[in-house]
C-alpha cells in the first residue's frame, strides 16, 4: 500500500549530497535514506561518511541504500576528485545530517582537514545543517553566528526530539524533512542567482 504524502519530503532538485558525521543520531540515517529515496524515486543520493559517524553506521550499510557516489570522509578514500571543485557528481545541494558540534565548529573556523568539509569550504552550493547539539554556549553561539552568515548557508528547523541519554525531550536540528524544505528553498534561490557569492 502506497500512502500519498503529498509535498510533503518531495525533494526538487535530481541529485543531493548528505555528509554523515559522528553524532548517535548517524545510526538512524540509513532510515532516512530509505525514506526519502522512497517519496523521490528518481533522485541521486550521494553520501560522505565521516570517521567519528562509522562508530554508530558503516559504509557498507549506505552504499546498500545510496545510488550514487559513497565515500569515507578520508584522503584515500574520496576516488572521486569532485569535492575539490565544491560538489559530489552533480549534486543540487548538501545536507549535513546529522550535524555534530565538532562540524559545525570545524566549518565555521574554515577548516578543511578532510574532503567533505574542504568541498564545503569551497562551495558556492546550499548547505543545510541538521544540528545534533548536545547544548549551546556563548562560544558555540559565535561559530554558529559566523557560519550561518555564509549565504548559502542555513539550518533545518528544529524540531522535539528524545536524548539518547536520559531520554528526556530537547529541541534538535536532526530533521531531514525540514531539511528538504530548506534545500528547496535555496535551491530556487540558487536557480535565481541569490545564494551565490
Amino acid at each position: 500500500m502506497t500512502t500519498d504524502v503529498g509535498e510533503y519530503g518531495v525533494y526538487d532538485g535530481s541529485e543531493v549530497h548528505l555528509h554523515i558525521t559522528g553524532s548517535i543520531g548517524a545510526a538512524l540515517v540509513p532510515w532516512w535514506i530509505h525514506w526519502f529515496r522512497h517519496i523521490n524515486k528518481d533522485v541521486v543520493v550521494n553520501a560522505s561518511i565521516s570517521r567519528s559517524a562509522s562508530r554508530f553506521v558503516t559504509k557498507d550499510a549506505i552504499v546498500g541504500l545510496c545510488n550514487g557516489q559513497v565515500w569515507e570522509d578520508e584522503w584515500d578514500d574520496a576516488k572521486s576528485e569532485d569535492w575539490r571543485e565544491g560538489r559530489t557528481g552533480d549534486s543540487d545541494c548538501i545536507i549535513v545530517f546529522p550535524a555534530s558540534l565538532d562540524t559545525v565548529m570545524r566549518l565555521a573556523q574554515g577548516r578543511s582537514d578532510s574532503p567533505a568539509l574542504t568541498m564545503m569550504q569551497v562551495t558556492h552550493l546550499p548547505i543545510i545543517l541538521c544540528e545534533a547539539l548536545p547544548g549551546i554556549n556563548s562560544v558555540i553561539e559565535h561559530w554558529r553566528n559566523i557560519l550561518l552568515e555564509r549565504p548559502n548557508v542555513t539550518t533545518a528547523p528544529p524540531v522535539v526530539g528524545i536524548k539518547a541519554t536520559d531520554r528526556d525531550s530537547q529541541e534538535t536540528g536532526f530533521n531531514l524533512p525540514g531539511a528538504i524544505a530548506m534545500a528547496n528553498e535555496l535551491i530556487d534561490g540558487t536557480r535565481e542567482g541569490d545564494c551565490v557569492d
